[in-house]
């Protein structure tokens, strides 16, 4: 463990008042990494500038007469026909025309429940390949990189990565300074690069939501 790092914590959290609300105070570590960490990172795809991202591997785009367009990867196998007609055994990329917002209503939770628009006389419909597309590169990288560590970075608008993680002293020993210092250590130690402490106060903070950071915390320090 990082003597300096957990000292600084460990410092941190006794500047913490003491509140019955536990996640209102919270300590958190930027970590920003190496870059020679993620030097084989392959290059991101979207469909175009045009298009918004809702979630990892959905884009969406307002169309000039009134309909809309999404773009969303590695959908099915379902119990559908493929896109050549015949059993459905590999994932495609659909992209998914309509005036009917109501066809996307999913799209930032279960994307690929876009296929139940299938057969619709007011829904275009393109399907293809996902296998060799740009985007199974990357979302293949990050998946790999999940599994090992059990987090995805966080994209900097400097193009580099980051995460940070947090602690609430005001909490249980589990979500206390020990467990922070103990994942940001093993976090620097795998990835490298710096990383930054400092107290913030959460206005409205859940007693019964555990933050993002807190629990991602949690997570990394029992590996």
């Amino acid at each position: 463990m990082n003597r300096s790092l957990t000292r600084n914590i460990l410092r941190a959290a006794r500047g913490i008042p003491e509140s019955e609300a536990p996640f209102t105070h919270l300590v958190e570590v930027e970590h920003v990494f190496s870059r020679e960490a993620f030097a084989d990172v392959p290059a991101p795809w979207s469909p175009g500038d045009d298009f918004a991202e809702v979630m990892g591997g959905a884009w969406l785009r307002g169309n000039n007469d009134g309909t809309q367009t999404a773009v969303v990867t590695g959908v099915g196998p379902k119990q559908l026909p493929a896109a050549d007609g015949g059993e459905w055994t590999d994932e495609e990329v659909w992209t998914v025309t309509t005036a009917d917002a109501d066809v996307f209503a999913w799209l930032d939770d279960k994307p690929h429940r876009v296929t139940w628009a299938l057969g619709r006389s007011d829904v275009t419909i393109k399907r293809e390949p996902y296998a060799g597309h740009p985007h199974e590169a990357a979302s293949d990288y990050w998946h790999r990189f999940y599994l090992r560590h059990w987090f995805t970075p966080e994209r900097r608008a400097d193009g580099g990565y980051g995460l940070t993680l947090a602690c609430a002293p005001n909490d249980s020993w589990y979500s206390g300074p020990w467990p922070l210092a103990d994942a940001s250590s093993r976090l620097l130690k795998s990835l490298g690069g710096t990383a930054s402490i400092r107290t913030v106060q959460v206005p409205g903070a859940s007693d019964r939501r555990v933050p993002h950071g807190v629990s991602l915390m949690q997570r990394l320090s029992q590996l």
